[in-house]
């Protein structure tokens, strides 16, 4: 009876054993009888699940805390510059207008981790409806308009297809892919959305002319916080890198994929979404 409850003692014990620093431990089960091998495998998934989660955890809070710093340096040392003497309204009207940049910044940075946060956990639940999105395309198109002839930038559209999706979230996603083309699209250049239908998904890709993406960053280009061109992460948390890995967020939670192709000369991502979606 002893030998018989010497496996339960050595799974008790490692599961005692088991802390947010020794995730990685897994019970043996090779030697184990059938009924307690069945428990140990399902125990084991269990810390696997425990370890995936607590690996996001720290993740997100090493991401927040990383990209919170910066400003949160220069907001300090700016009001203590700005503290340092006596000065006029209007020098302390600018100190506070330059603040609330940064704390905006901030703030919807913070948002977008929660965003995120959600989608991790699979709690973005799309809110369907039926959408036509050659409808959704012009909107868009046409508010970023004025943006795009300041540069000479064409903007057009092709096709047209009905789903039934979010419309918010889908909006934001295709914003994030517009306001993305038309930062990095030279004047002159354009912007062509194409919305086609299969059997089975709507294809929508929007490519842009430009310099193009290398190929040794198209796998990373979805990571949160990364930049292919870290030189330009100025003014709102898609810009520190948030964006497309929002846009990929939105489209899985619409059991759809994304991905990116780009050469010299033009960059395309193309978003594959079921027909049912």
């Amino acid at each position: 009876a002893r030998s018989g409850l010497r496996p339960l003692r050595r799974m008790s014990a490692i599961a005692g054993s088991v802390s947010a620093d020794s995730l990685k431990a897994r019970l043996p089960h090779a030697q184990m009888p059938p009924e307690l091998a069945e428990l140990a495998i399902a125990f084991n998934a269990m810390l696997e699940r425990l370890d995936d989660s607590f690996q996001r955890l720290s993740a997100f809070s090493a991401d927040i805390a990383h990209e919170l710093r910066t400003p949160l340096s220069n907001v300090l040392t700016h009001t203590q510059v700005t503290l340092t003497r006596p000065r006029d309204i209007e020098a302390y009207k600018e100190a506070l207008h330059s603040n609330l940049e940064e704390l905006q910044w901030m703030a919807q940075l913070v948002n977008d981790m929660l965003y995120l946060a959600k989608a991790d956990h699979g709690l973005l639940t799309p809110r369907r409806e039926p959408l036509e999105l050659a409808n959704e395309v012009d909107s868009l198109l046409e508010f970023y308009a004025l943006l795009a002839e300041d540069s000479q930038i064409e903007l057009t559209r092709e096709g047209h297809a009905q789903i039934a999706g979010d419309r918010s979230m889908l909006r934001r996603a295709l914003s994030n892919l517009l306001d993305n083309a038309l930062r990095y699209t030279p004047a002159g250049g354009a912007i062509k959305v194409v919305i086609s239908e299969a059997a089975t998904a709507v294809r929508i890709s929007l490519s842009n002319t430009g310099p193009g993406i290398s190929a040794d960053l198209l796998p990373r280009l979805f990571d949160r916080f990364y930049r292919a061109d870290p030189a330009r992460s100025e003014g709102s948390s898609e810009h520190a890198g948030l964006g497309l890995a929002i846009t990929q967020s939105i489209i899985r939670a619409h059991g759809g994929q994304i991905r990116c192709e780009s050469q010299e000369g033009w960059t395309q991502f193309v978003i594959e979404l079921p027909c049912h979606a």
